[in-house]
């Protein structure tokens, strides 16, 4: 049996796709990211009684262990977890596959090398230059010392497309591009990049499962050699924003953690011209594709569907929505929480867990409606442009539904306020759907109910749980104003709407 440990990561979900493809029985482990798959499980690296258990119960015969603190600026400010996850886990695995006979196959790093002279063998010279390269030597070190059956794969910066953008050090390159908030940004112009696609990889560690291999490799992509502004404009090409956003550091600049100049691989002992590599264009095009970026304007009115999020999307109701539960809760004498702790709480899940918890179960509704009361006498706002937004794509009779978690009697006091809203045909409020946000349940409603076939479906959003209910429905999401939310998933950020119209 073959065991992938972190078969939630990067390299990890591609080496079971590969062996499904493939039709190889293995079993995968995880830690935070949980799979709901049969064969995956939890497993403590921290403990090798536990590893061992597990180990002899499954009958491992092979162990790909693909389980790393890959981020040098995180891995530069805290050595305890750095160590902990790429030297100590390593450790305890490597320790007990050698005690029980079981081949360990270990991902490194080119980082191992300082980037000073080319090219680098598996026998060149050594010299880490920061904290994640030092902590995987001595990794490497460690499988050494407790390994007689081992191979060590050192590879350059890997990506895939099966994880989010901000998971891939390579895609990553991409991310401000999707942030419409900057009109510039500078990128590094000077240091070498020789990007891996990971399904690549994952051919080189199945071959690596054979007897024949042992000892150390460097596994490469002969063929790609790019600075990140190099790679930055061709994501830029393909999902339709302006190069000119990109401004070159033609300059060796340095950050948190230094980085090498250039770290190539070279390896003797393998042919690395017999694999076949996916072209890096073709790669970053499957990455990005789905993330084009569709202005709201010109040849495009006739062919996009918009499902648009209302509270914090379209008006600043937040506040109003607070100072109204908070006038409610004070005549019962009960203590509202704070405006952030509100925040955090409405972006993540819905406020009647809180309220839950506060009320007695007879109190719930009554709250709710002195609640609906009580906003009659907060100011309502539009965000930043969103009314010369909706009167754009009313006079264009570009299809268009608002979506919302709050109930129709709210949605008449907003419209009172904020006239606009009367021009609006297509609604979808908490009154035709059973659960709220983060469930998709209200978007394939709107999808049911107003899509047209359009070639194009667009959500806008500014929570959490509204991102996530849009997950289920499209890949163009576009997140307003909320820069927490847009650095941990994919999709376009804004702060102004009419960059929508006008990009």
């Amino acid at each position: 049996m073959i065991l992938i440990c972190g078969a939630s990561g990067l390299v990890g979900k591609e080496m079971c796709k590969l062996l499904d493809e493939n039709e190889i029985n293995y079993i995968g482990t995880y830690n935070s990211n949980k799979i709901n798959k049969n064969n995956m499980f939890k497993l403590n690296f921290n403990n090798a009684n536990e590893i061992e258990e597990f180990m002899v119960k499954h009958n491992i015969k092979k162990c790909i262990f693909s389980i790393v603190q890959r981020l040098t600026d995180i891995c530069e400010q805290n050595w305890t977890e750095t160590k902990n996850v790429n030297i100590d886990m390593v450790y305890n695995t490597s320790y007990i596959c050698n005690k029980l006979n079981i081949k360990f196959i270990h991902i490194s790093t080119d980082y191992v090398f300082d980037g000073l002279s080319q090219p680098n063998y598996p026998e060149s010279v050594k010299n880490p230059l920061q904290n994640y390269g030092i902590s995987k030597l001595i990794s490497e070190y460690r499988v050494i010392n407790n390994c007689n059956n081992y191979v060590i794969i050192r590879t350059p910066v890997l990506y895939s497309k099966l994880s989010k953008i901000h998971d891939n050090a390579v895609t990553l390159i991409g991310k401000n591009l999707m942030n419409l908030k900057k009109k510039t940004f500078v990128e590094d112009n000077y240091s070498i990049r020789r990007p891996l696609f990971i399904p690549d990889l994952c051919k080189f560690i199945y071959n690596c499962l054979e007897d024949t291999y042992h000892g150390i490799y460097h596994f490469y992509n002969p063929y790609n050699k790019f600075t990140k502004f190099e790679v930055c404009n061709k994501i830029a090409d393909i999902i339709g924003i302006s190069n000119d956003k990109i401004v070159a550091n033609n300059k060796k600049s340095s950050g948190i953690a230094p980085r090498p100049y250039d770290t190539q691989l070279k390896d003797t002992r393998i042919d690395i011209e017999k694999y076949n590599f996916t072209n890096f264009d073709q790669t970053l095009n499957n990455c990005f594709g789905h993330f084009k970026f569709i202005p709201i304007k010109g040849d495009n009115v006739n062919n996009i569907f918009l499902m648009i999020d209302l509270d914090g999307t379209l008006i600043k109701s937040s506040l109003a929505h607070f100072n109204s539960y908070k006038v409610v809760f004070e005549k019962y004498g009960k203590e509202m929480c704070s405006f952030n702790e509100w925040e955090h709480i409405i972006n993540n899940k819905h406020f009647s867990d809180y309220i839950n918890k506060v009320f007695d179960k007879s109190m719930i509704q009554t709250v709710k409606k002195e609640k609906i009361i009580e906003l009659n006498n907060q100011n309502i706002e539009y965000t930043t442009n969103s009314d010369n937004f909706l009167e754009y794509i009313i006079k264009n009779n570009i299809n268009f539904c608002i979506v919302t978690n709050t109930n129709r009697q709210t949605v008449e006091i907003f419209k009172k306020k904020c006239p606009i809203l009367n021009k609006i045909e297509n609604w979808v409020c908490k009154d035709d759907f059973e659960y709220n946000k983060p469930s998709s349940e209200c978007y394939n409603l709107a999808m049911k109910k107003f899509y047209k076939n359009e070639q194009h479906i667009i959500g806008i959003e500014d929570s959490k749980v509204g991102y996530d209910a849009l997950k289920g429905v499209t890949d163009n999401i576009y997140i307003y104003n909320n820069d927490d939310l847009f650095k941990n998933n994919d999709g376009y950020l804004f702060d102004d709407y009419t960059v929508l119209i006008n990009n």
